[in-house]
């Protein structure tokens, strides 16, 4: 058994009352800051004090959720130029805290990128819209405005992201200026197509003796690498008189049978179309060309190039659209034209 002495008792008396009396004091004063003080978090940014914070995790948390979701369905992404840093701190009680104050500040520091939609024309952009679809109506509107004309106008919608933009108001004026040029081009070719094509025709009288001749007439093909798309024959949008041959854009297109060029010019839904008329009353049409490579009273022979695979007038698509006519009634070409075109 250890026994303590009366000296030792009495000094670990004095020293918990010593301890008891720090603990007091200590807690005296831990009530004092609190009823004085609260505790805050300093912000700064760029090393520049912005304020004072509550919560340092709400703060922080409404920053990330802006950042990723923005407030606007048309933002594309934001980028944040200074990221806010933060100090524990004590501050009397009077102290004004500023969570949304810190906030907007942190907002307008960030370059926002918002998306938008360009319309572009032959690979140039000339507007923007802020939906997809109305960007969308802009474009069926344009391509069903220039469906029959020669030159057509590659238009595209490609996404982008803007800081600053100022977005189409009407979609039909858009369409409308958009259309202008291409129409106003598209007339000036078919302008000079008409005038030369009318600058020579073929006496009737030569005409007459071609038709009035006997020969033993072998058609080839148009083309020589095709897909025949429509054939001859009734089909949903009515009777169709010919025989489609799709090919590439500018591929040559052959006479089918020696000839006389009758006719270079611009025909409405055929587009620029080629007539050659052969002997014994037969004649054939070269359809939906993209340009002419013969005019009005050249002879021509089998094979030869007549004119170059277009999708002009009526037209879904390049192709030739090949006809064979006997005194003007039109004939199945497929039960006509085939194999090479050498004569």
């Amino acid at each position: 058994m250890i026994r303590v002495s009366g000296k030792t008792k009495h000094a670990c008396g004095i020293f918990g009352k010593v301890i008891l009396t720090i603990l007091i004091s200590a807690l005296s004063i831990f009530a004092i800051v609190l009823a004085t003080y609260k505790p805050v978090y300093s912000v700064y940014m760029d090393g520049e004090f912005k304020g004072y914070v509550t919560s340092k995790n709400k703060v922080q948390g409404d920053i990330e959720e802006y950042l990723q979701e923005g407030d606007s369905d048309r933002v594309g992404y934001i980028l944040l130029n200074s990221r806010p840093e933060y100090e524990f701190d004590l501050v009397k009680k009077d102290v004004e805290t500023k969570d949304d104050d810190v906030l907007a500040l942190v907002k307008d520091s960030c370059d926002i990128y918002y998306r938008v939609y360009a319309i572009n024309v032959n690979d140039k952009d000339v507007c923007l819209e802020e939906t997809l679809e109305d960007a969308q109506a802009i474009v069926d509107k344009v391509n069903a405005a220039q469906k029959s004309y020669t030159k057509k106008a590659k238009v595209m919608i490609s996404e982008k992201f803007e800081k600053e933009y100022d977005a189409v108001a009407d979609i039909t004026v858009a369409a409308n200026d958009i259309i202008k040029p291409i129409k106003k081009e598209n007339e000036a070719i078919v302008k000079k197509v008409q005038t030369y094509a009318a600058a020579k025709t073929v006496p009737q009288e030569i005409l007459d003796a071609l038709k009035s001749q006997s020969a033993d007439l072998k058609f080839g093909l148009p083309v020589t690498s095709y897909v025949i798309t429509s054939r001859y024959g009734w089909r949903r949008s009515g009777y169709h008189t010919g025989c489609d041959y799709a090919a590439p854009m500018g591929t040559p297109i052959h006479a089918v049978e020696d000839g006389i060029v009758t006719c270079a010019e611009w025909k409405g839904n055929y587009g620029y179309l080629v007539k050659v008329q052969h002997a014994g009353g037969f004649e054939t049409y070269y359809a939906h060309c993209s340009r002419f490579a013969v005019s009005v009273g050249d002879s021509v022979k089998k094979g030869d190039v007549v004119a170059y695979v277009g999708s002009t007038g009526n037209s879904t698509g390049p192709h030739c659209h090949l006809e064979i006519r006997y005194n003007g009634a039109t004939i199945d070409p497929e039960t006509l034209a085939s194999g090479s075109n050498n004569a």
